[in-house]
């Protein structure tokens, strides 16, 4: 799913959806009681040995995704003939029913698909209601592994109270993007694998400038909780007690109010070395990375098209390069790692078959896919073999390596029911964020109204389970 955009408000892209999933609690006990135990039509386990059966799975309308979804059906079923797969690709925004809408509405009246294509952080609440369906047998059965790396990141994202529910399709790291000319023009190193956070600090005041086409800011901030999470973790801080479903917030730790002051508001306001958010809303066409007056920004590999090639912002394209994130005070770097894939509902009529599918999306015939559209694959290894080639070659990116490294250590911000999603609609989280990043309100008093509203959200969560 392509992060796009400002990520300004709730947003209609798919990474706008970290403002948009629904908790996905309030499944219909009765829907989930037809839902739990059905008959598996697709029994034996062999997709060749099945009488014909059809695959419905959810995913989403990207033209990216579209394409790369309907080459994955066509090569599954020219594979195994007795099996159909039905893309139900679902569009989000301007005016159709979210994403993650259209699924809580087909588990609640128990007609969900059988498969759907879910974020790593937005499936957990449906684990929590019964809607999904454990993966855990049939991967121990099949001996089948390949797609989990024992990584924080992929088990946060792949497994919820220690059951594993996602099969990983594809993942998405965030790294330094950087345009050549601007530190060029200043004599400025490009950024090395150690570089600390003083170092990026300094390179962003240095490469600030005027030039004969403008201004150019040293650095392009990301607003919201998610994409800042790893400035603060690099420094040895967690805003939770554990990522997992948490019980204890610690927002108020001052390597928090650190980071987001830097990011959110000194940045602009401060020390000028970044466009504020009034002149990005000047013009949406200017004063960003891909436009070529900015030098350095946080992105993933969906960013990729918008620097090379026939999608690029600047006619011809813009020199560029990717490097890892800076280490952090703790002497560690801490990137995010997207993880995304498949989930199996509980309410297939196809379980083993829906299986048979999983996997191939997960293996090598699947991630030849996924690297073509120019998605990242699952894991290290698809990632160097089909990804890593492409990427190079077809956006001009010579250190494309850096995704894979910033895997290593790799982490996400939240995972549970309480998802940020909650936090947005039930403690004001993103609209808090967003008073730094317009300059109204400095990042200690932000945190010091969030911390008891979160607190008194996740309290609200425990005591609803039964627990103090």
């Amino acid at each position: 799913m392509a992060m796009q955009g400002s990520f300004r408000g709730n947003g209609t892209t798919r990474r706008g959806l970290f403002r948009q999933a629904t908790l996905g609690s309030t499944v219909a006990s009765t829907a989930l009681a037809t839902a739990c135990s059905p008959a598996d039509i697709s029994l034996p386990f062999s997709p060749t040995a099945i009488p014909p059966v059809t695959i419905r799975m959810q995913v989403w309308d990207d033209i990216q995704d579209k394409d790369v979804y309907d080459a994955i059906a066509a090569d599954y079923t020219a594979a195994n003939p007795n099996v159909k797969v039905a893309n139900d690709h679902q569009v989000n925004g301007n005016g159709n029913p979210g994403y993650y809408d259209k699924f809580q509405s087909g588990v609640a009246s128990g007609n969900p698909p059988d498969l759907a294509y879910f974020q790593g952080w937005q499936w957990q609440s449906y684990a929590v209601s019964g809607a999904l369906q454990e993966l855990d047998d049939r991967a121990a059965r099949d001996k089948w592994t390949a797609p989990w790396p024992n990584d924080d990141a992929y088990e946060l994202q792949t497994k919820f109270r220690a059951k594993r529910y996602l099969s990983p399709s594809n993942i998405g790291t965030m790294v330094m993007f950087y345009v050549k000319e601007h530190f060029d023009r200043a004599g400025v190193t490009y950024p090395k694998p150690d570089w600390t956070i003083t170092d990026f600090q300094e390179t962003a005041r240095k490469l600030t400038g005027t030039t004969d086409r403008g201004p150019v800011y040293g650095y392009q901030w990301n607003p919201g909780y998610l994409r800042n999470t790893p400035w603060w973790r690099m420094n040895g801080r967690l805003e939770w007690d554990r990522i997992a479903e948490p019980k204890q917030a610690n927002w108020t730790a001052p390597e928090i109010a650190e980071a987001l002051q830097y990011q959110l508001f000194d940045t602009q306001y401060t020390l000028k070395v970044a466009p504020t958010q009034a002149t990005l809303e000047q013009n949406p066409e200017a004063n960003r990375l891909e436009f070529g007056n900015v030098a350095m920004k946080v992105e993933g590999p969906w960013f990729l098209p918008r620097m090379w090639g026939d999608k690029a912002k600047r006619p011809g394209g813009t020199a560029f390069d990717v490097q890892v994130l800076p280490t952090g005070r703790t002497g560690k770097k801490v990137h995010l790692n997207l993880v995304e894939g498949q989930v199996m509902t509980k309410a297939s009529k196809v379980p083993d078959a829906a299986w048979g599918l999983m996997k191939w999306i997960a293996g090598d015939a699947g991630q030849k896919r996924i690297a073509e559209g120019g998605r990242m694959c699952n894991v290290p290894d698809t990632n160097r073999r089909f990804w890593l080639p492409l990427a190079t070659q077809r956006y001009n990116v010579a250190n494309a390596d850096a995704f894979l490294k910033a895997i290593e250590g790799s982490t996400i911000n939240l995972v549970g029911a309480v998802t940020e999603a909650v936090l947005d609609r039930e403690a004001d989280l993103s609209r808090t964020l967003d008073r730094m990043r317009f300059g109204t309100l400095p990042a200690k008093e932000a945190l010091e109204i969030l911390q008891p509203r979160i607190q008194s959200v996740l309290d609200a969560w425990w005591a609803k389970q039964g627990v103090k």
